[in-house]
């Protein structure tokens, strides 16, 4: 997934979504309902403004406390946040130990293994969490972007299908089954989901990327410069001036480019 997988929302993979290969993928998915934004509660706002560790006190002051397994779930999110990755999967586990079915908990300790290069044991946190909420979107979109990674493109495929099964608005669900479909050879059905990512979520600068990536490959050239066009814009607007700066250099190129007679 290295290769072609660019995150923005939910985590942790960066790399450049306008090189000849490569398409534009988001990153993980919190829940349903949280997509874009990982919950803090308000009592861990006062902590981490004191730089507490919820760890440290249960250690020192044994019995004093009886932290709840929410809040260690949302201090890893903190910890997760700053990518410290292997905290993050310590207070991860003890939200867990607290609460064996703690399907979140999962869920970022798979985030959180995956990005710090554990992809089998984060496929093995999105598979409980499967256990515990089997027709929870978000579980197999984050169990697909770690198949993405580790290069078993029909798997994450089917992944992303079940998602769409589960919540068929779900726009960036489609965008990384667009790039599945692409990376197997299927550009038309490539394209037909970059533009339901586009329909849901109109704002997503990666399907727009994508879709002109797909279009190029369709011979639509011109299609390709108006989309990466507007992937620059919105990546700008979305304080993403890296990848702006790429999209607008894949679009100097197109049009510099001279096109081949059908």
């Amino acid at each position: 997934m290295k290769s072609t997988i660019l995150t923005g929302l939910l985590t942790g993979l960066v790399v450049s979504c306008f090189t000849t290969a490569t398409s534009c993928q988001p990153g993980y998915a919190r829940n349903n309902s949280l997509v874009s934004k990982i919950p803090i509660a308000a009592s861990l706002r006062g902590l981490a403004s004191t730089r507490v560790d919820l760890s440290v006190l249960v250690a020192s002051e044994s019995g004093a406390i009886d932290p709840k397994a929410e809040d260690f779930y949302n201090q890893g999110e903190e910890k997760y946040a700053k990518r410290d990755y292997q905290g993050a999967i310590a207070d991860f586990d003890r939200a867990i130990e607290l609460n064996p079915n703690y399907f979140n908990a999962y869920i970022g300790r798979g985030n959180a293994r995956d990005d710090s290069g554990d992809s089998r044991g984060a496929i093995a946190d999105y598979d409980r969490a499967l256990k515990i909420s089997p027709n929870n979107a978000s579980a197999y979109y984050n169990r697909g972007v770690t198949r993405s990674r580790l290069g078993d493109t029909q798997a994450a495929l089917s992944d992303f299908t079940e998602a769409l099964k589960i919540n068929p608005n779900y726009a960036s669900a489609y965008n990384n089954r667009g790039i599945a479909r692409q990376t197997l050879g299927d550009s038309e059905g490539a394209l037909a989901d970059f533009e339901q990512a586009i329909k849901f979520n109109p704002n997503l600068p990666q399907a727009y990327g994508n879709r002109g990536n797909a279009r190029e490959r369709l011979g639509d050239k011109q299609g390709a410069i108006a989309d990466i066009q507007k992937a620059a814009e919105l990546f700008l607007q979305q304080g993403d001036k890296y990848n702006s700066v790429k999209a607008r250099m894949k679009v100097k190129e197109l049009q510099e480019t001279p096109s081949i007679p059908q």
